[in-house]
């Protein structure tokens, strides 16, 4: 039995590389863009949670927050958690900040937060002037704005704006804070001084208040949640959050986005593998001559096939290394993002887990498209030496080899989905692809069938290209993978693209409100619905009641014990939700299972969201325990609607019967259309209204956009990469379709054929590959790419042709473009150099 490893095979296979490796540039290449692209994404993913993980304390705020909803803390309550530690306590709620009080005011929906002395026990505040804090806590009825209200504004340092018609002194602008809710992350926001909150005379019931109570241990040690918590359990409607739960919406944000791109980069990464296969075949088949002269000298065919492994695995190594090395490199060049909007900066590291994983990804996607390839060695005799016959190597596989693919495939499946948040959409992606690569090979074959069957062709260049791709050492089914799975990996990426780039121009739907009104108090609802239809008698106005409500338990079972934190209706649970009530159902919420309310029941009666029932195993005649002003209440799951987000209507996750919920301290919420929107006036509404606040649409959807955009750029950075890899698995089977035709051509030119006729055929040979894949291809780009748009980005799908049809004729031409160029090069083949086998 030969040995697996011989030092002598080793050295062989070091020299033949430092002669060969210009042959094999395509491969370094693509395998060097695809990992390195895989190892940013790992590393900047790693560097980020690890950031958050290290800076919890700061994201929170303190070592334990606890949350007390729209109420004051009780002070018996505040007194017994004084002795863990420092306290420092904040409001939070949502008003209008103006910088005028006359009629035609510029105003902003903002998230203002009222803070003490004491804060931040964690953390720093980036502000202007840099004493900012102090002097508002010093200058009465102070106030400091985030940097873009001040430049939008065109404010300076003792301007002065108004929040609910009362004057603040503008003393400076924040550009961070340390405590980054998903409000102040995403939104506009103030900070004001406790006292300054104060002469607010805010309504607890109405502006979204939230008091929270962040608390800074005297030990680090101590072990003080057991304690916590039974003290907690006393006062139903507190809440206590703890640092490792501080940032977990940012961090499912980087695992859905991670997971995506990841997916992506080994898709690529597969089709260059593609590539890699064409390129080694056709470097097997100019090596023909060189390996039958060392079987010839003695080397045996797994000697020689060990060589060319050693190779392989010596490039891959050098190439993992670079990749990932570099990668690491460019991983704080995102920090010029990530302090302006979450003020962290993250540090290059190398982490050896990462790098394992990018190695492996490499070593089994090479060995998925090598073994076959480097098996063809086999085909190669000695004998051949003594024949003026070249015959060309062809993918080889055995039982052995197909066993081995077959385990390396489960193997990359099983490295991504391991490691992934949702195993089950990795392991479908996996498989869509495979199907994809099954169903372009059998379309391949089918199409090989049926020419075959055709006989009287009299128009030469057509007759040519049949023979071509009929031929039995045809690598028509390897052209039409290639390009096939090319054609398919940028149309779902246009797709894609072309939906993120819709997002981020659309224009507000016809349907859509103007504008969103909350802290609609039920004493002046009446009087508000009034005012607008005397502002547009022809306005379209909708009210609906709301309160807040958290889900405690799913049939008297604590959701939280079971129901992971990735499951995508996890977000119902986290906190409190707004809940509302109806007479009627909503015409946009079709009612998909049960019926509506029974208006004569007094008990609890619940509509859920059929998505979230889906994704928490909620069912019709469930029961729900909803906690309501510290109170629990429960009640029967009665019917399930079909809720779609993204309308920009007044949409709930629950619905509650109206005759249970018609003696519930409420507020309103309300939305507006108008027939002439500038008729308007949001300062003038402010002076009759200043306790309700106005969302304008149209900046709710620049502030998303601005957030799609960079997630749009992310994706076009990726389809960039992929393209060009794309691109070079194309020409490399061109090349290797025009290397094994040189012989085929010396004969066409002692028969005479000219080479117009044979450019043509390669011409009709390439149409007849490309209309085959077409169909398919846009079949399966059109379900990848609404699969990722609808399911992962959960933004709403519609179907381009234009850029689709340029994206294919792009590819069409390109690829004619390099088939005419490259099978040029081949098409005038020295007749004498052939023949004596030179």
């Amino acid at each position: 039995m030969e040995k697996l490893f011989n030092f002598q095979d080793f050295k062989y296979a070091i020299r033949d590389l430092t002669r060969s490796y210009k042959k094999i540039s395509t491969i370094i290449f693509t395998i060097f863009i695809s990992l390195f692209v895989l190892s940013v994404i790992l590393s900047l993913e790693y560097s980020l949670k690890k950031e958050l993980n290290a800076n919890a304390k700061i994201l929170l705020g303190g070592d334990f927050e606890i949350n007390t909803r729209n109420e004051k803390v009780d002070d018996q309550y505040l007194k017994k958690i004084e002795k863990f530690g420092t306290i420092s306590s904040t409001v939070e709620f949502s008003t209008m900040l103006a910088n005028s009080t006359k009629s035609d005011a510029k105003t902003f929906f903002i998230r203002l937060k009222a803070i003490d002395q004491k804060y931040p026990l964690y953390g720093s505040v980036q502000s202007f002037p840099d004493n900012a804090l102090t002097l508002l806590q010093t200058t009465k009825n102070s106030i400091v704005v985030n940097k873009k209200i001040f430049e939008t504004l065109k404010l300076k340092v003792n301007d002065t704006v108004f929040i609910k018609q009362t004057a603040f002194k503008v003393v400076g602008y924040v550009e961070s804070v340390p405590d980054l809710g998903r409000a102040l992350l995403f939104g506009d926001f103030a900070v004001v001084s406790n006292n300054s909150f104060l002469n607010l005379n805010i309504n607890t019931l109405g502006s979204f208040i939230n008091y929270e109570y962040r608390v800074k241990l005297n030990n680090d040690n101590i072990n003080f949640k057991q304690e916590l918590e039974n003290l907690t359990k006393n006062y139903p409607s507190y809440s206590v959050r703890y640092p490792e739960n501080s940032s977990n919406n940012l961090k499912k944000l980087i695992d859905n986005f991670s997971q995506f791109l990841s997916l992506v980069s080994i898709s690529a990464m597969l089709i260059a593998g593609i590539g890699i296969a064409n390129t080694l075949i056709s470097f097997i088949n100019q090596k023909n001559i060189s390996i039958a002269i060392m079987k010839s000298l003695g080397f045996t065919t797994a000697t020689i096939k060990k060589i060319f492994y050693f190779e392989i695995f010596i490039l891959l190594t050098i190439i993992s290394l670079l990749a990932y090395f570099f990668a690491v490199l460019s991983v704080p060049l995102v920090n010029v993002y990530l302090v302006k909007t979450l003020g962290i900066v993250v540090q290059s590291e190398f982490i050896l887990k990462n790098f394992i994983k990018v190695f492996l990804s490499g070593f089994l996607v090479v060995s998925i498209f090598c073994l076959p390839t480097i098996s063809a060695i086999q085909q190669i005799k000695p004998t051949s030496l003594f024949r003026n016959v070249f015959q060309p190597c062809e993918f080889y596989f055995t039982k052995k080899n197909i066993s081995l693919i077959i385990l390396a495939i489960i193997s990359l499946i099983l490295l991504f989905a391991f490691d992934s948040k949702k195993p089950f959409y990795t392991v479908m992606y996996f498989l869509v692809f495979f199907i994809i690569c099954l169903t372009l090979y059998g379309l391949s074959k089918l199409i090989i069938f049926y020419l075959r069957k055709i006989n009287l062709i009299k128009f030469l260049p057509l007759r040519l290209a049949v023979k071509n791709i009929t031929n039995p050492k045809t690598i028509f089914p390897i052209t039409v993978l290639s390009l096939g799975l090319g054609v398919t990996l940028l149309l779902s990426l246009t797709l894609i693209g072309y939906n993120f780039k819709k997002e981020v121009q659309k224009s507000i739907p016809e349907i859509a409100p103007d504008y969103f009104f909350v802290s609609i108090q039920n004493s002046e609802k009446d009087e508000f619905v009034k005012y607008l239809k005397n502002n547009d008698k022809n306005s379209v106005i909708e009210t609906m009641p709301i309160v807040s409500a958290s889900l405690i338990k799913i049939n008297n079972k604590d959701p939280l014990t079971y129901i992971k934190q990735n499951n995508d209706s996890f977000w119902v649970l986290e906190r409190d939700r707004r809940i509302s009530w109806s007479k009627t159902a909503p015409k946009d919420n079709p009612i998909l299972e049960g019926n509506w309310f029974d208006e004569n029941s007094k008990s609890l009666q619940i509509s859920l969201d059929a998505k979230v029932a889906k994704d928490l195993n909620i069912k019709i005649n469930d029961s729900l325990t909803l906690k309501i002003y510290g109170r629990e209440i429960e009640g029967k799951v009665i019917n399930l609607r079909k809720v779609d987000y993204r309308d920009l209507s007044i949409n709930f996750v629950m619905l509650i019967n109206p005759s249970f919920a018609q003696n519930i301290p409420h507020e309103y919420i309300a939305t507006a259309k108008f027939k002439n929107l500038p008729d308007f006036k949001e300062g003038a509404f402010l002076q009759k209204f200043k306790n309700i606040s106005t969302i304008k649409v149209s900046n709710y959807l620049g502030k998303v956009t601005e957030i799609i955009n960079k997630i749009f750029i992310a994706v076009i950075i990726i389809s960039s990469i992929a393209v060009i890899i794309g691109l070079m698995v194309i020409s490399s089977a061109v090349i290797v379709q025009a290397r094994l035709s040189v012989y085929q051509n010396l004969i066409f030119k002692i028969l005479g054929i000219n080479s117009k006729n044979l450019m043509l055929a390669s011409i009709i040979e390439f149409l007849i590959t490309f209309l085959s894949i077409i169909f398919i291809a846009a079949f399966f780009s059109v379900f990848v790419s609404y699969f990722v748009i609808e399911t992962i980005f959960r933004l709403s799908w519609s179907l381009e042709i234009i850029n689709s049809s340029v994206v294919l004729l792009f590819i069409g031409i390109i690829t004619i473009i390099l088939i005419l160029i490259n099978n040029y090069k081949f098409l005038s083949p020295k007749v004498y150099p052939l023949v004596r086998n030179e």
